[in-house]
């Protein structure tokens, strides 16, 4: 079988696997019926890994493939459901593979997957143009690709129905040696990823995506992948791992990618700051910030280093610094990320009213915007001032909220947020 019908889990069907005879044969006179055009795109859309996908998807195996979906429902072949979707039945999917296997060429096969991959990579990087808007990148798709017309949140709501899908088309992509396109879904994911704490998508695909940079040689990708990896390690408080991605990130990243460099130490300086290794995390923000300079989001990481250090009036500067960036920038999330640093040093610092209200204009923006793991996290924190101020029944609240937010993501923290809720009665 060639690699395109192999990328697919080989879900050719034999005359003899399917169960009924008379739906076969219904499924094979629809098909016969049907226009050589939608003939050919029922197919070809079998070549999609996934079990459902966007009509527009269509759109790129036949410039009329949009219009033609309505022929294939009508014919029985694809089912539609809501929001522009379709899907075949396990009957039609395999007679569709089956019909493909005798009538296409395997370059045409590999072709339509080639194009399947591609629009799912380029769906992903628009809505990462939105959701990622300040971060810095590998692929060139960037350049080429509109940005999604649309906030972060409508972004990451737009890519929500194909989340199974990027993991299958991210395996079928590597199965099929199409590393460039892995690669590039990778990143264009990692936003998503990381606002919607999608820890089993995030490590299925950016796993994928190591494999098919050290296959394809790639230091750079390598680096930027292992990174992405490390940072949810990070999110799931598993410090010595994201350590170990982070020191073999820097390991391969080539020495003149500076920019590479800085972002392999400023994350290995945050699980430093994970272990409690504060001293090691510092010495890995001041390299970092030789190498990039002008990068004023470093200044922040090294507060929060500073602040645990016991140096808060150093913390203190370097957070101004840090929130007029963001500030000026117009990054709203980087915004409440800062004043929740704020919050937490007033905290170190022994003022928590002082940390009550930064920590309350952090919590504000971390609401609006859907941001459940940092909400938690704000929340906890607002629970230690409050109780600091002797108000135990707010700190109870606040407990309690950050305690339901991580319990429904199954987070790691919930047990510790679990025992604070009970210790505060």
């Amino acid at each position: 079988m060639d690699t395109a019908s192999g990328a697919v889990t080989q879900q050719t069907f034999s005359e003899g696997s399917i169960a009924s005879v008379g739906g076969a044969q219904t499924v094979g006179v629809s098909y016969l019926s049907l226009p050589p055009a939608a003939a050919r795109l029922y197919r070809l859309l079998a070549m999609h890994p996934g079990a459902d996908f966007d009509g527009r998807l269509a759109g790129a195996l036949d410039p009329q493939g949009e219009n033609l979906l309505g022929t294939l429902e009508e014919a029985g072949l694809l089912r539609a459901a809501h929001g522009g979707r379709y899907s075949y039945s396990a009957l039609a999917h395999g007679h569709a593979l089956q019909q493909s296997d005798r009538t296409d060429s395997n370059a045409d096969r590999l072709a339509a997957l080639t194009s399947i991959v591609w629009w799912h990579v380029d769906r992903a990087t628009a809505a990462d143009k939105v959701i990622s808007p300040h971060r810095w990148r590998l692929s060139p798709r960037y350049a080429h690709v509109p940005a999604f017309p649309g906030d972060e949140s409508e972004a990451m709501d737009w890519l929500e129905p194909d989340r199974a899908n990027f993991v299958q088309v991210a395996t079928a992509a590597y199965e099929s040696e199409m590393d460039d396109a892995v690669l590039a879904l990778a990143e264009a994911l990692w936003g998503l990823h990381f606002h919607r704490a999608l820890y089993a998508d995030w490590k299925a695909v950016d796993e994928i995506a190591v494999r098919a940079a050290i296959r394809r040689g790639d230091r750079r990708a390598e680096a930027r992948m292992r990174c992405q990896l490390g940072l949810r390690h990070c999110e799931l408080d598993d410090f010595a791992a994201a350590k170990e991605e982070f020191t073999a990130a820097i390991a391969v990243e080539p020495p003149d990618h500076q920019q590479g460099l800085a972002t392999d130490l400023e994350s290995l300086a945050l699980a430093h700051y994970g272990l409690g290794e504060y001293d090691e995390a510092l010495a890995c923000v001041e390299r970092a910030a030789a190498l990039a300079p002008h990068d004023r989001l470093l200044s922040h990481l090294r507060a929060r280093i500073l602040a645990a250090l016991g140096r808060h009036d150093e913390a203190f500067a370097d957070l101004g610094t840090a929130l007029k960036h963001v500030q000026d920038k117009e990054d709203r999330y980087h915004e409440a990320l800062v004043l929740t640093s704020v919050g937490e040093t007033f905290l170190r610092a022994g003022e928590p009213a002082k940390a009550a209200a930064e920590l309350a204009r952090a919590l504000r923006v971390m609401v609006e915007m859907h941001r459940m793991v940092p909400e938690a996290v704000v929340r906890g924190l607002l629970s230690q001032a409050h109780e600091r101020l002797g108000d135990r029944a707010v700190a109870r609240d606040e407990a309690g909220r950050a305690h339901a937010i991580l319990h429904v993501l199954e987070h790691p923290r919930e047990t510790v947020a679990r025992q604070r809720l009970h210790q505060l009665g």
